[in-house]
């Protein structure tokens, strides 16, 4: 709108104006200072899905591709039984066996090119067809396709940590239908982000422009989150 109305008395001031509007979205995907935090309290009260901004980058996990996810807590007693998670006094998480080799792949994924990753992403989970890196400005995601045709797109940070999890989830006893849910869950004891290292921190999922927002009119999620990357690995249920 500014550049249309700078065009009205200088077209190449309005080029500029459009111009250095479109580099501020293309780097961090808005235009009006603070959009962040103001958005999510004006979207809310709109109704339909318009701005519920649950697109490609909401899609977090590899089991989206996969119709036929087994029950949560048959998973979580899966991962109990082959050594995965344990109780430490009245807290659950992973055990240091398990969290050593998958740290370890997320390092190497991390560093790894798109090509490799999504070959890893394609070799890691049978429900997965074809995997490939798209990029979006400064976003770069892990478009997964399935067997039946589902697609999930996973932004380049979850990608790294659910894929290098169900790597490292073959290695041991759970069954090959859990580790596409397994890898989500894993990711809810993450405690700093396999790409930037900076920690990660838990609570609201509210940040329309990092996170995603819910649905309109109810409370934002919560769950494990990247503030550097603007990213969320795990949603609470």
């Amino acid at each position: 709108v500014v550049a249309a109305l700078v065009g009205l008395r200088s077209p190449p001031a309005a080029a500029g104006v459009g111009a250095v509007g479109a580099v501020l979205i293309a780097l961090r995907g808005y235009l009006v200072p603070f959009t962040p935090r103001f958005a999510p309290a004006l979207v809310d009260p709109l109704p339909g899905g318009f701005f519920d901004h649950r697109g490609p980058a909401d899609s977090d996990a590899l089991a989206d591709v996969d119709a036929d996810d087994p029950d949560p807590e048959a998973v979580v007693r899966g991962l109990a039984d082959a050594g995965v998670v344990a109780a430490d006094g009245d807290r659950l998480g992973v055990t240091p066996a398990f969290e050593t080799g998958w740290r370890e792949r997320m390092a190497d994924l991390a560093a790894a090119s798109d090509d490799r990753l999504g070959a890893v992403a394609r070799d890691a989970s049978p429900a997965v067809e074809s995997a490939r890196v798209e990029r979006t400005g400064t976003e770069a995601f892990l478009v997964a396709t399935g067997v039946d045709g589902s697609v999930a797109w996973l932004r380049r940070p979850v990608a790294v940590a659910e894929v290098a999890a169900v790597a490292a989830l073959r290695d041991t006893d759970l069954p090959p239908a859990f580790r596409a849910v397994a890898a989500d869950a894993v990711c809810a004891f993450l405690d700093t982000c396999p790409v930037c290292d900076d920690d990660l921190v838990e609570g609201r999922l509210d940040d329309c422009c990092g996170h995603g927002l819910g649905e309109p009119g109810s409370d934002p999620p919560h769950g494990v989150a990247c503030e550097t990357c603007g990213v969320a690995f795990h949603r609470f249920e």
